[in-house]
């Protein structure tokens, strides 16, 4: 049957891959306008548009290498046959598995207990995940409220996904006092 058809086939697949191409120049131009808002709120960021996120940190939260050693992130913002891994909700989270970088003699769960002492029960209550690993990703929070058809929404209106990505990003904001506390009781090799 569908050899018969190849055509129409064809023709589907070349829609496809065109409408894959028009998803990431929409994610990509909503992710630029993120990284700059960063930017100028003194945060340094990277995205990545295979996988869908962005990451972003503060320059004390940098090795003398300029690498960041701890970041936080939001990701799975794109329908879930859009990209590779993408879960069933969009996430986001405080990483640390890059905290051995900054060079402190204690360690990233060290780091993780310190950060989640830092939070209000409010807010440990908001950013404790099933997930969290204390060494690695110590808080971190799903938009459960988001379904699918809203991340098709997404993609299809670039201005819905730039506000939903700069929303989450000023949520994982209020964790920066905490993060910057904890870090003050980390010390320095």
């Amino acid at each position: 049957m569908i050899f018969r058809r190849w055509d129409e086939v064809k023709a589907l697949r070349e829609a496809v891959d065109e409408l894959r191409g028009r998803i990431e120049d929409f994610v990509e131009a909503s992710l630029q306008k993120l990284s700059t808002a960063l930017s100028e709120r003194g945060f340094t960021s990277e995205f990545y548009l295979k996988q869908p996120s962005i990451s972003f940190w503060k320059r004390e939260w940098e090795s003398r290498k300029k690498e960041a050693g701890l970041y936080l992130c939001v990701f799975d913002f794109v329908p879930v046959d859009y990209g590779k891994d993408v879960d069933e909700y969009p996430s986001m989270w405080v990483r640390t598995e890059e905290f051995y970088k900054l060079k402190m003699r204690e360690s990233s769960e060290d780091f993780g207990r310190a950060l989640r002492a830092e939070l209000s029960p409010e807010q440990l209550t908001k950013w404790s995940h099933e997930d969290a690993d204390l060494s690695e990703s110590p808080l971190g929070r799903d938009c459960t409220d988001v379904s699918e058809s809203d991340r098709v929404l997404f993609v299809a209106e670039p201005d819905k996904l730039t506000k939903f990505i700069i929303e989450r990003a000023d949520e994982l904001m209020e964790l920066v006092p905490a993060i910057d506390q904890a870090l003050q009781k980390m010390t320095r090799r």
